[in-house]
C-alpha cells in the first residue's frame, strides 16, 4: 500500500473538523435543552414550540394547515405541539366561522409576552463572544458554503422540502441568517 504523508495529515484534519462539528452539535443541543428547562417553550426558538411561537409572533393568526406546511411538519406532530402550547395558555385554537373544519391558531397575551421575551440576541452574543466581527463574517461565509454543499448533496434524496424553500429564512437553526441564498 502506498500512502503519502500529506494525504494522511489532510484526512486527519478533515476528520478532526467533522468531529468538532458533531461535538458542537451535541453542545448546542445540551445548551438549548438547558435553556428550555429554564425558560420553557421559548428556550429554543429554533425548534418545537419555540419555533411555532416565533412564527406566530410574525403572523399572529394562521390556519393550522398552513402552519404545518410552513414548518414542514406532519399535522399530527404539529397537533401535539399545539396541544402543549394551548395547555400552557400560549395559544388558542378556534374553528373558522365559515368552515368549522378549519382551525385558526392565535397567540394569547401570555404567548405574545413569551414570544417577546425571546433571548435570541443573548444567545448570539454568548455563542459568538470569542469572535470579533471579521471572524464572525468569515465563519458566516464558511457556514454558507458548507450548508450549500449539504443542501446540494441531500436535494436529490428528497430531503430538501419545497416548504422550506418557500419560507427560506425561517426554517432550521440558521433561519435568522440574513443572506441565505436559495
Amino acid at each position: 500500500m502506498f500512502f503519502k504523508e500529506g494525504v494522511i495529515a489532510v484526512s486527519s484534519k478533515k476528520r478532526d473538523l467533522l468531529h468538532k462539528f458533531f461535538h458542537l452539535q451535541r453542545l448546542l443541543h445540551r445548551y438549548f435543552h438547558h435553556k428550555y428547562m429554564q425558560h420553557g417553550p421559548m428556550g429554543n426558538i429554533h425548534s418545537g414550540q419555540g419555533r411555532i411561537l416565533t412564527l406566530l409572533k410574525l403572523k399572529p393568526q394562521i390556519r393550522q394547515k398552513d402552519l404545518a406546511q410552513i414548518l414542514d411538519m406532519r399535522p399530527q406532530s404539529l397537533g401535539e405541539l399545539l396541544e402543549k402550547l394551548e395547555k400552557g395558555g400560549y395559544i388558542v385554537r378556534e374553528p373558522l366561522e365559515k368552515d368549522q373544519r378549519v382551525m385558526m391558531i392565535s397567540l394569547t397575551e401570555a404567548g405574545k409576552e413569551l414570544a417577546e421575551r425571546s433571548e435570541q440576541q443573548e444567545d448570539a452574543d454568548l455563542l459568538f463572544a470569542k469572535l470579533n466581527e471579521q471572524e464572525q463574517e468569515t465563519l458566516n461565509e464558511y457556514l454558507d458554503r458548507i450548508i450549500t454543499t449539504v443542501e446540494e448533496k441531500t436535494a436529490d434524496h428528497g430531503v430538501h422540502s419545497p416548504h422550506k424553500l418557500k419560507m427560506g429564512k425561517f426554517c432550521g437553526p440558521h433561519f435568522l441568517h440574513k443572506s441565505r441564498r436559495r
